[in-house]
C-alpha cells in the first residue's frame, strides 16, 4: 500500500512541475508558469447544511482560524454522495499558507453546538491548474481522469472554452483543479464551471442543447479528451468570510 502512495505522489508532483514548465513555455509567462496560491476544502456531512452555513455565518472565528484569505462553502445541490454533502473552502495566496496556516484550526476542538452540527469526513488541498477566478455560484463539478499525453489539450481547451462563451456574452467562469495528497478521496482532475445561480446555468444548458450555442465544438473538443467521468454533480457556493 505504502509503495502505490508513493507511486501516486509522484505521479502527481511530476504532472504538477511538467505542467508548470509548460505553462511557462506555451503562455509566455513570466511570472511562472501555473497560477499562484492554492485551496483547502474541509469535507462534512451537515444534520442541516442551510443552519450550518448560517451558523458560521454568525460565528466567523472559527473560520478566520484557517488563516485564508477567504472563506466560502460549496453545497451539493445535485449528485449526492450522501445526505448533507457539503465542505468549507479555504483560499490562499500561496500553497505554503495552505500547507501551515490551513491547519491552525483544530475542528475536534470546536463548540458543542458546532460538531453537533456536522461529521467530520475529509480535507483536502488544491493547485489551480487553469485561472481560477474567486466568485462563487451555482457550480458543475466534474471530476474526471485525462491521459497524460492529453492533460496539456485539456487545459488549454478549457480556458478556449471559457473565452468562446464569454465573447459569447455567457457570464460564466471555468477552472481545472488538481488535488495535493487527496488520498482516495480526490485523485483526479477536478473541472469547475461556474454561473451566477442555477437560472443562469439552465440557460446554458439550453442553449448548448440545442445545437446552436457558437461554443457547441469546442464543449465536444474537450469532452472527447476525457477519459472517464469519475463523478458528476451540481453545487451552490458563496462566501462565509470574503478577502479584505
Amino acid at each position: 500500500i505504502l509503495g502505490e502512495i508513493m507511486k501516486l505522489f509522484v505521479y502527481i508532483t511530476s504532472a504538477v512541475f511538467a505542467l508548470n514548465a509548460i505553462f511557462a513555455d506555451d503562455h509566455g509567462n513570466s511570472s511562472g508558469g501555473l497560477p499562484e496560491g492554492g485551496f483547502s476544502t474541509f469535507h462534512v456531512v451537515a444534520e442541516d447544511p442551510y443552519e450550518y452555513i448560517d451558523f458560521l455565518k454568525a460565528n466567523p472565528a472559527a473560520l478566520k482560524a484557517g488563516g485564508g484569505d477567504a472563506v466560502g462553502y460549496c453545497m451539493t445541490m445535485t449528485g449526492h454522495d450522501y445526505p448533507g454533502e457539503m465542505f468549507i473552502w479555504n483560499a490562499y495566496s500561496s500553497l505554503d499558507k495552505a500547507l501551515s496556516d490551513g491547519f491552525a484550526y483544530n475542528p475536534y476542538k470546536a463548540s458543542k453546538q458546532l460538531k453537533s452540527m456536522r461529521k467530520l469526513l475529509y480535507t483536502a488541498v488544491w493547485k489551480p491548474l487553469t485561472p481560477f477566478p474567486l466568485n462563487p455560484g451555482f457550480e458543475r463539478v466534474t471530476r474526471v481522469t485525462v491521459k497524460p499525453e492529453n492533460t496539456q489539450k485539456f487545459l488549454m481547451m478549457s480556458e478556449k472554452l471559457q473565452a468562446e462563451m464569454n465573447a459569447a456574452g455567457e457570464e460564466f467562469e471555468m477552472g481545472v483543479l488538481i488535488a495535493l495528497g487527496g488520498g482516495t478521496n480526490e485523485n483526479s482532475l477536478m473541472l469547475r464551471g461556474i454561473a451566477p445561480d442555477g437560472k443562469s446555468f439552465g440557460e446554458l444548458y439550453e442553449k448548448g442543447y440545442s445545437g446552436k450555442a457558437p461554443w457547441g465544438p469546442t464543449l465536444q473538443a474537450l469532452q472527447s479528451l476525457i477519459d472517464e467521468v469519475v463523478r458528476d454533480s451540481h453545487e451552490q457556493c458563496g462566501y462565509l468570510l470574503e478577502a479584505e
